[in-house]
């Protein structure tokens, strides 16, 4: 009998620890996603700071480069596509090596913006020709999510039917990615949506 008495306050023991250290690990939760909701009312995408810091070198607005990593990997800086292409900016292996990343740094947010910034501005000295921005950045999106070769080449063809190939909406259609196509409208989307969404931010902190 006083085994059983023993074996009993010795369960209960156990149940009560139990309930603690869930009722512990339940507080902890709730602190951790408080701390995320103060995150993200701090901003309005993942990695802000770092769109903020980088994208000036572009002479692009943070909400742009932001858009340009949304519509790449939704953020996730684990993100592998089949193709091979890695992280938040989705950055070709070799294409991340020639901009200073290797196999651990490409996974590293910072890190691939940074990368990605800096393809971009090696896209932005093959476009420099085109001396409308607005235009400019639209090869240069589709350049970025196709590579610049299709691009040009769509271009070839408008110039050589006497089209007006420095005007995106003209070489659009000789584009044959129909995704790059929407890619290009996407972003610029997106775009425009952060700048809002930032906007009524900052006009409700007030």
């Amino acid at each position: 009998m006083n085994r059983e008495i023993g074996e009993l306050k010795k369960a209960a023991i156990i149940l009560f620890i139990a309930a603690v250290l869930a009722f512990v690990a339940g507080f902890m939760r709730v602190e951790e996603s408080e701390a995320e909701e103060e995150v993200a009312q701090e901003e309005i995408v993942p990695y802000q700071q770092c769109f903020e810091e980088y994208a000036p070198e572009l002479g692009w607005d943070w909400e742009l480069l932001a858009a340009v990593a949304y519509h790449e990997s939704r953020f996730h800086a684990k993100a592998h596509s089949p193709s091979g292409a890695c992280g938040i900016m989705q950055l070709m292996p070799k294409t991340a090596r020639r901009f200073g990343l290797n196999d651990s740094t490409i996974w590293v947010p910072e890190d691939n913006i940074r990368a990605g910034v800096e393809y971009i501005k090696f896209l932005q000295s093959k476009w420099n020709f085109i001396g409308n921005e607005e235009e400019q950045t639209k090869f240069v999106l589709a350049s970025y999510n196709v590579g610049p070769g299709y691009i040009f080449s769509a271009r070839r063809k408008v110039r050589d039917e006497g089209g007006a190939s420095y005007t995106w909406s003209k070489v659009e259609p000789y584009v044959h990615s129909s995704y790059t196509r929407r890619y290009v409208k996407n972003v610029l989307k997106t775009a425009n949506k952060y700048r809002n969404d930032y906007t009524e931010r900052k006009t409700n902190s007030r």
